[in-house]
């Protein structure tokens, strides 16, 4: 497995697409299931395509007190992945990825990068997504499974520190322009298979799509450490 590191000077845009799902997620430890992790999800629909600036997003995360985001654009029809790093303050790493590829950084060991760790630091896109395919990618991180929730804590109605990371993101991509991003976010507008968990087995799973291959010759990513 390789992604090519494009050390790029000029200016990248990568767009946010109206098929597309931006989500955060963190561990839930107050459920407790044997051998299975807890994840929850704080996600946005985009109602229509806009492009980001990479080197304005660092500078406004900065000035935000945010110094490093990884952003893994997750898409099935690419040919190949790759990884642009921009850093104008805050040190951006943006990682196009196959599905297959992006399953196999859930399942490194934590010599190679533990996903508590740049999880912290990180925002996913799906291209062309729903919540299922969250759930059907995210069903094992290191070797242990796992399941994705939406969240039914007593405190749901305060305002969490995921539901906070996501909004930040959000808003350094809209330049903290409110009504530009109220006018993006499709909540209002949202068909129920978009955010809804389904066990209809005709829905395959993202990584049931692709042969997943972790041949221990192949070469490494490396842009956790």
């Amino acid at each position: 497995m390789k992604i090519e590191d494009n050390r790029i000077t000029e200016d990248f845009d990568f767009p946010l697409r109206d098929c597309d799902i931006l989500f955060t997620l963190t561990y839930n430890n107050s459920i407790y299931k044997e051998n299975v992790g807890n994840l929850i999800t704080k996600m946005v629909f985009i109602k229509e395509k806009k492009f980001i600036n990479l080197d304005t997003l660092s500078k406004i995360l900065i000035t935000m007190g945010i110094n490093e985001l990884y952003i893994f654009s997750i898409d099935e029809e690419l040919k190949n992945s790759r990884m642009i790093k921009r850093d104008n303050g805050c040190l951006i790493r943006y990682i196009e990825i196959l599905p297959n590829d992006f399953a196999a950084i859930l399942n490194w060991n934590k010599e190679k990068g533990d996903f508590r760790t740049y999880n912290k630091s990180s925002l996913y896109i799906i291209r062309d997504g729903s919540f299922l395919d969250i759930k059907n990618l995210f069903t094992n991180i290191n070797g242990c499974k796992v399941n994705v929730g939406t969240g039914r804590s007593q405190k749901a109605h305060v305002l969490s520190p995921l539901d906070l990371r996501l909004s930040s993101y959000l808003l350094a991509m809209a330049n903290f322009n409110y009504k530009l991003l109220s006018y993006l976010n499709d909540f209002n507008e949202l068909e129920k298979e978009r955010y809804l968990s389904y066990t209809d087995n005709s829905n395959k799973s993202i990584v049931e799509k692709k042969s997943l291959e972790l041949s221990k010759g192949n070469e490494s990513l490396k842009f956790i450490k």
